[in-house]
Parts: C-alpha cells; sequence; structure tokens
C-alpha cells in the first residue's frame, strides 16, 4: 500500500525528496516557480504524512482510527503470525507464512482477532491486566453497537503482545509432534480448498502458547473443543485426522432399550434398528398389547439407550441415510417423557433435528443450522466437560455442540425419535 500511495504521488517510494523532486518540473520551475506555493506545501505535507502513516502501520504503531478495515486486520495477523513463526518451534514452520494467502472475509479475521485478545486478557503467561472482556461473541456477525471499540482494543492487546514475543528467543516455544501433525493436516485440507484459510493453524499455534501446559488432556484436544464450544471458524471446518481419531477413540455400544420405546415403534431383534410400525388397527394394533412403563414414551415417538452415563467420554454413531425425519441426541433421566412434551434444552433434552430438509439444534427458540443433513451422524458426549457435540461422521465434520451443566447425580441416555415406516434408524458399530 505504501509503494502504491508513492507511486500515485510522486512516483517514487524511495524518499521524501523524490517527491519533491517530482513536483519541480519544467512547467513550474522555469515559468511560474512561485505560482500557489501554498498549494504546493499542502500536498508535500500530505504525502509525507501519508507516507509515514503507512510505515508506522507496517510497524504496528499506527494511530488509533475511527474504522476497523479490512487491510488493517491483515496488518495486524500479518505482524504477529511474522513473530509467532519465529517464536514457535514446528517441524512445518512455513505454515504462518501462508496465513495471508488466503479467502478468509473480514468478519473471520475480526471474530479471530477478538478472540486471540480475550484469550490474551485472562492468559496469566502474558501479565496482561483487564478490567474487561474483550471477546465479542456474535456467529451471525450482526452489527453490535461497541464492536468498533472492541476491535479496537483487541487491536492494541495483540500489538502489544507481538511486543512482547520479540523479546523471546527463537524457537524457544515447542509444542510438540501432535501439534505439528494438526498443522500439516490443516494446511493439506487449505491446498485442497477444504480449509478456506490458514488463520485456524495460526489459531492453534496462538493456542500452545498460551497453553504449553494445559491442565488436562493435550494441547490440540483442548484446543479444538474450545472451538465446538465457542462457534470458531475451525470446527465448521473439516476435523483433523488426530482429533477425529481421539474422537473416535470413545465409543460405546449402544442398544436401544425397548422398555421405553413408543408402542408405534418397532425395534429389530437385535436392538440396532427402530422405525415406525405399520399398523392397521383392524388387525394389529401394538398399543392394545402394551405394558406402560414409567419410562416409556406415549407422545413423542422416542426410545432411549439402555447404557445411561454418569461420567466419562463417549462417542456412537447412527445411519439416517435417505430419511426426511429424526430427533437424535441425549435426554438426563429425570426429563419428562409422557405425552408431547417439549423436546429442548428447558426439558432437559439435547438434540438435533432434521424436519422438512432442515437441520435444528432443540434449543428455546431453535437453531436452525446451515450445513446439509448427514448420511451418518456422530454424536460425543463428554460429561465432565459439559459438551453434547454433533458431526458428520462421514465427512468428519462438526455439526453443532451444546454447553450443557450436567447433574453428576444423575443419568445421562441416548435418545431416538422417527416418524418414518419405511426407513430405519440404524446404530452403527465402530469397527
Amino acid at each position: 500500500m505504501a509503494s502504491q500511495t508513492a507511486d500515485r504521488v510522486g512516483g517514487s517510494h524511495g524518499s521524501i525528496q523524490s517527491t519533491v523532486k517530482k513536483e519541480k518540473n519544467h512547467r513550474t520551475s522555469s515559468s511560474q516557480p512561485f505560482n500557489k506555493p501554498f498549494m504546493g506545501l499542502c500536498e508535500l505535507i500530505k504525502t509525507k504524512d501519508r507516507l509515514m502513516s503507512k510505515v508506522l502501520q507496517l510497524l504496528g504503531a499506527e494511530k488509533e482510527k475511527e474504522d476497523f478495515t479490512y487491510d488493517e486486520s491483515k496488518i495486524i495477523i500479518r505482524e504477529l503470525a511474522s513473530e509467532l513463526n519465529r517464536v514457535v518451534k514446528i517441524s512445518n514452520g512455513a505454515s504462518l507464512t501462508k496465513v495471508n494467502d488466503n479467502d478468509s472475509c473480514k468478519e473471520d479475521r475480526q471474530e479471530f482477532i477478538l478472540q486471540w485478545a480475550g484469550a490474551l486478557q485472562h492468559s496469566p503467561q502474558t501479565g496482561q491486566v483487564s478490567a474487561g472482556e474483550i471477546t465479542c461473541k456474535d456467529p451471525h456477525h450482526q452489527q453490535i453497537p461497541d464492536r468498533k471499540q472492541k476491535l479496537k482494543e483487541a487491536r492494541k492487546v495483540l500489538s502489544d503482545w507481538a511486543w512482547q514475543l520479540k523479546n523471546m528467543e527463537e524457537d524457544s516455544v515447542c509444542p510438540g509432534e501432535d501439534v505439528s501433525s494438526v498443522l500439516q493436516d490443516l494446511e493439506r485440507q487449505w491446498k485442497r480448498g477444504k480449509l478456506p484459510s490458514m488463520l485456524p493453524a495460526m489459531d492453534l499455534i496462538v493456542w500452545a502458547v498460551l497453553h504449553e501446559q494445559p491442565d488436562q488432556g493435550s494441547i490440540v484436544t483442548q484446543w479444538f473443543k474450545n472451538k465446538q464450544r465457542f462457534g470458531n471458524g475451525v470446527a465448521q471446518n473439516q476435523i483433523p485426522d488426530s482429533v477425529w481419531k481421539w474422537i473416535t477413540e470413545a465409543s460405546a455400544e449402544i442398544t436401544l432399550d425397548e422398555k421405553t420405546a413408543n408402542p408405534s415403534l418397532e425395534l429389530s431383534k437385535d436392538r440396532k434398528r427402530v422405525k415406525m410400525a405399520n399398523i392397521i388397527e383392524s388387525v394389529y394394533n401394538p398399543w392394545d398389547e402394551c405394558k406402560m412403563t414409567p419410562k416409556m414414551y406415549n407422545g413423542w415417538w422416542c426410545v432411549l439407550g439402555t447404557q445411561g452415563f454418569t461420567s466419562g467420554r463417549h462417542y456412537w454413531e447412527v445411519g439416517v441415510k435417505g430419511k426426511s425425519e429424526w430427533r437424535i441426541g441425549v435426554v438426563r433421566e429425570s426429563a419428562k417423557c409422557k405425552g408431547f412434551v417439549d423436546i429442548t434444552t428447558q426439558m432437559g433434552y439435547w438434540t438435533l433435528r432434521l424436519q422438512l430438509g432442515q437441520l435444528m439444534a432443540g434449543t428455546t427458540p431453535v437453531t436452525k443450522l446451515d450445513q446439509a443433513a448427514p448420511s451418518k451422524l456422530g454424536v460425543y458426549l463428554d460429561v465432565e466437560e459439559g459438551q453434547v457435540s454433533f458431526y458428520d461422521a462421514e465427512k468428519k465434520l462438526h455439526i453443532y455442540t451444546f454447553d450443557v451443566d450436567f447433574d453428576r447425580s444423575e443419568k445421562v441416555f441416548p435418545l431416538f425419535h422417527t416418524t418414518e415406516t419405511g426407513k430405519e434408524l440404524v446404530l452403527l458399530r465402530k469397527k
């Protein structure tokens, strides 16, 4: 930008003097040497100010402006990426040099900037003291009145941290092979066009620097769980292989509990499949022979898994290919099951729903999702972390995460709901 400005005004970006020489051409100096001297001086001052502004901007010391522009967000990221690339020792050190070679939009960059600044303000390693939280959670990028102010504050926090990093020795942070492996995976996705930018790679490195010794689990798994919870862009892209392996290692064998099944449902003998029964009341009506149990659904067409969980990590997959309507998730043991109760978080249900081709999370009100319906749905439950996540298991994509404060005194059960007679829900066995 600086060179473009200089070329446009003075024809050179080597020095201010070259601009002055450009002004003294034969038309001004020979025939009218003193014509409009005030205007010439103004132009010189403006040119000097513009050039100085660009120099300060590149050094990260530009004065505060009213607008946080596209170019400013790129400059901040480029400056921070340069320092991180010098400080962090990884086998794939070239990753951060590509952080600006992408098609990321301004809103995405701003969201990362806000989250990094928020993390810095709460990190004891940086020595930052904050009177308030910068992080501006806005998954749909809606206009927030104080967003510009938050971005200004975030710019200063990141600029200060970049200067702190300058005092650190080269390759002084060694995050480990798991981080390097995921960085390489992210770069491969980017090269294949599956990742719109390398910002998630930079995000992982920022996390690694701020959490050199995580309280529990590896840096990569803690980083990804955080991204799922707070809706950062990385969670919407393909999950790195090492993270996906960690998720699926928690595979649980789920079996349907016929004692909880709505009598209108038909379960397979191995209790791995369920569909709506073909009911002809004059010939056969399952309700006639039904003995209601306290946990049996008599309104919604639901069935629970036989095993409930009070602790640990658990993952299972459900085949939903070709189906047009279903609800899948978890429910707390004490939740109401009689009648047509609201299957929402307020009632103790955490589910993903497909209805008329639209994916929805069972919040109050419902949260409509942009993703296409999967053919194989992955469900991940982490009781200690208070997390219920859903994935497109075939494409290894994150769909949605509920952040839950589970009551550890009661069990949480897998839940399945379907209304179709010709298409089954299938509990898939992990190989």
